[in-house]
């Protein structure tokens, strides 16, 4: 799940200066990273 939101976040623009965004350590504290079961 974390590879397909990672990878659709930046196919959809994800902008480059916010790319420590999308590391493992900050992704498990976003709020809409939700595990979807």
């Amino acid at each position: 799940a974390y590879l397909t939101d990672v990878i659709t976040k930046i196919v959809n623009g994800h902008p480059n200066s916010r790319i420590d965004d999308l590391l493992p350590w900050a992704y498990a504290e976003m709020p809409e990273a939700k595990a979807v079961a």
